[in-house]
């Protein structure tokens, strides 16, 4: 009689993967019980109070809209304050910069109406157009 072909090096094989089998079942066990698929969808619903605090239950009250909240709001007309920043006398254009801001908006003599002098002080109203800010009115300030 011959000895048997099941050696031991074999036996320990077939045992380590009996186990890589059961702890990977025992994996897929753990990740269908933590999975959030098949939740209601009202489980996974967030509520937002009208102070900003999210919940997960809805609020006790419908919030009313007013008519002030869906009105846009009205751009005051007022004049913005500057002065000449650039002048070209050849092609009659230049910028006027805020004072404010310090941003820079484009005039000529046809825009302006007038001939603008190198820093003069101006009143102004300005409209962005595509090619940047652009005035629309301008006064001379004493």
């Amino acid at each position: 009689m011959g000895k048997s072909q099941i050696t031991f090096n074999k036996k320990e094989r077939v045992k380590k993967q009996q186990l890589k089998r059961q702890h990977k079942l025992e994996k897929r066990e753990m990740h269908k019980m933590d999975n959030d698929k098949g939740k209601a969808l009202e489980d996974m619903f967030a509520y937002v109070d009208e102070f900003g605090n999210i919940s997960n239950t809805p609020p006790e009250k419908k919030y009313e809209f007013k008519e002030s909240d869906l009105q846009r709001p009205v751009d005051t007309d007022e004049y913005q304050h500057g002065k000449v920043s650039y002048y070209n006398e050849q092609g009659h254009y230049g910028f006027i910069r805020d004072n404010l801001t310090s941003q820079t908006v484009y005039f000529n003599d046809t825009l302006a109406g007038k001939v603008l002098q190198l820093n003069q002080k101006v009143k102004y109203k300005s409209v962005r157009t595509k090619q940047g800010n652009q005035i629309s009115e301008v006064l001379v300030e004493m």
